[in-house]
């Protein structure tokens, strides 16, 4: 088979995804409002520890940390022919824990949703495992059976196990078992983290059998995402410039190790037609290494709007063009 032919069907085995993808990621990242049960019984009133905005660390391929494992039901990947199962979604973006009513703690991701929580001895869990709801930058729906927290100070971590109903019927399970975050100390020195993000960041080679750097669309398609980010500074502390290979400029505020569009919505006009961006989070803890999650969409003068998704998105600090 000539690389143009992989190449070929590879794109239509990851077009095939694209829509039962949105379902399961949403499972795990981050996924709009969620109507809590409040429950008090063996609580702690030890809760201002858990309030503040804290930041998932960088994923990590080889113990699985912060990765979400999309999987059928009995671990395998027999059930859905879809999608590359078992396949391992990286996680990244933010969770603020504030109070909750009755003694409880809210947690509302930059996914858009707010979860609710008791306050137990052993940590933060669930106040019930009937919470959905709808990731504005996949637009479906996921529930979270399973989210249990401990706090050490300013590091946190976490489990989390998740059901995705695919629109084939098919449910999956997410699963987090080892999960990091650090909490974003306000008046911390912002300019050690934004030193991390500047620079050239290249896309890795695609990869359409776990999906790595694979744009996804709601129309079927699928491409690999490729080329040099340069990432620069602005004149406002704490935010860069993000200058991607089509030709387009995006404001992201840095907190932490962990950057995001800001504003949340933003649109570039092209020669070609117009690119917006609903959602951007990138993650490095190194200086070398990102992991990034980006959705958004495309408009045409000749086509209709795509939505359009990269959920495995990873990027290497150029050899060249370096700003340390």
């Amino acid at each position: 088979m000539s690389p143009f032919s992989r190449l070929a069907r590879a794109c239509a085995i990851a077009a095939r995804t694209s829509l039962a993808l949105s379902a399961a990621v949403a499972a795990l990242f981050a996924v709009a409002t969620a109507t809590p049960t409040v429950a008090s019984a063996d609580t702690d009133t030890n809760a201002a520890k858990y309030y503040g905005m804290w930041n998932y660390d960088q994923p990590d391929a080889a113990t699985l940390n912060n990765v979400d494992v999309l999987a059928c039901p009995d671990g395998g990947g027999r059930c859905d022919r879809q999608l590359p199962l078992p396949l391992q979604v990286p996680q990244v973006g933010w969770v603020v824990f504030s109070p909750g009513p009755h003694g409880t703690v809210d947690g509302t991701t930059d996914g858009g949703c707010t979860w609710n929580f008791r306050v137990q001895r052993t940590g933060l869990e669930l106040s019930s495992t009937t919470q959905q709801c709808v990731n504005r930058a996949v637009g479906s729906l996921g529930n979270i059976t399973k989210w249990s927290v401990q706090v050490k100070g300013d590091r946190e971590t976490e489990s989390i196990v998740a059901v995705s109903h695919q629109p084939n019927g098919v449910d999956l399970i997410g699963t987090m078992k080892s999960g990091s975050r650090t909490k974003v100390v306000g008046g911390q020195d912002s300019g050690k983290f934004v030193k991390r993000f500047l620079g050239d960041y290249r896309y890795d080679p695609a990869d359409f059998h776990t999906l790595t750097n694979v744009v996804s669309t709601d129309k079927g398609t699928a491409y690999p995402e490729q080329g040099t980010v340069r990432f620069s500074a602005t004149d406002k502390k704490g935010r860069i410039n993000a200058h991607t290979p089509d030709g387009c400029d995006w404001t992201l505020a840095v907190r932490g190790d962990t950057a995001e569009l800001d504003p949340a919505t933003q649109t570039c006009h092209t020669a070609t037609g117009d690119t917006s961006l609903v959602y951007w989070a990138l993650v490095t803890d190194d200086g070398r290494h990102m992991n990034a999650f980006r959705a958004g969409s495309t408009t045409t003068p000749s086509q209709p709007p795509a939505n359009t998704f990269l959920y495995v998105g990873a990027l290497t600090r150029s050899a060249t063009g370096e700003d340390e």
